[in-house]
């Protein structure tokens, strides 16, 4: 629903309002009125928030479209509401579904500006501790066999002894999955670190297996590794963003985890609707997190054992 207001207020962006309602001029606060409702500063400050402007000029040409943007959908609304639009279930599901995500978004974004900046010394430590990042950045090149990932549980199994691409290649041959195969290069300063370790640790004749997004598995086989330093300011803007980053992620996860593990054990459900159960102990691990897209996948799995 979201999307094609979008769409029909763009086509109206060039529609111009002109200064016509009633009950004197707006004040204050207060830059426009729709009938009873008040557009305020602070509405069209946050309709602009990430806008950069190169002059006056430019800015107040922004700000008459975005407070066109604004009145043009109030409109809307109050004629959609004489309608009774917003008395139906549907609209109900949608506005508490909209609420939630909302409340959940702000609640991330507090957590988020919590987190300390890290300090230097946490920094150079870093840079000192994944030299293949920096002093002796690796380039890994890579040949590479993408495709979609199989729901036969028996695949992964398959999959594990292999020692080669042209073995995973009649693998996938013999179950009639469609495969490209590609080559890319490995740049560890974009990649986790995670990823970088565990590829350098890996044997010559072994193959890594990674999910991606869009439901995609690659396969992958090292063919070559360059090293090629960075400089030392880089280095430093490259850890310290990591690091705020990872501290963030670190932070929001742990926070939202212990609320729904705490106040998962309120929730019933009915009958053939109930979450499976987890894997203990002995269940098979979490995947890794999937590519940045463009990248290479951010953590291998060795595909075979040993």
């Amino acid at each position: 629903m979201k999307s094609r207001i979008a769409v029909v207020l763009a086509a109206l962006a060039g529609l111009s309002l002109s200064a016509c309602g009633g009950g004197g001029q707006p004040k204050g606060q207060v830059v426009a009125k729709v009938g009873k409702e008040e557009v305020t500063v602070l509405d069209l400050q946050g309709a602009l928030t990430g806008f950069q402007a190169n002059n006056a000029a430019a800015r107040k040409a922004a700000e008459q479209q975005a407070l066109n943007s604004i009145v043009q959908r109030k409109l809307l609304a109050q004629a959609a509401r004489k309608q009774k639009l917003d008395k139906t279930p549907e609209f109900a599901r949608q506005e508490q579904q909209l609420i939630e995500n909302l409340l959940v978004r702000d609640w991330q974004a507090r957590l988020v500006k919590a987190v300390p900046a890290p300090s230097a010394e946490d920094v150079q430590q870093f840079i000192s501790q994944h030299p293949d990042l920096y002093s002796a950045r690796k380039r890994i090149s890579v040949d590479l066999v993408r495709f979609p990932a199989p729901s036969d549980p028996t695949f992964a199994k398959a999959l594990q002894p292999l020692h080669t691409l042209d073995e995973v290649r009649a693998l996938l041959n013999g179950r009639k999955i469609a495969f490209a195969n590609s080559t890319s290069q490995i740049d560890a300063l974009l990649v986790d670190p995670r990823f970088v370790d565990q590829l350098l640790k890996m044997k010559p004749d072994d193959v890594f297996v990674a999910p991606q997004p869009n439901n995609q598995v690659v396969v992958g086989h090292i063919t070559g590794i360059q090293t090629d330093p960075i400089a030392n300011d880089l280095a430093t803007r490259h850890a310290t963003e990591f690091l705020r980053r990872s501290r963030v992620q670190e932070t929001v996860q742990r926070q939202f985890a212990a609320v729904i593990q705490s106040g998962i054990k309120s929730v019933s459900y009915a009958k053939g609707y109930e979450p499976p159960k987890q894997a203990g102990k002995g269940g098979a691990a979490a995947p890794p997190p999937p590519a940045k897209p463009g990248t290479a996948p951010a953590g291998p799995a060795p595909a075979r054992a040993g």
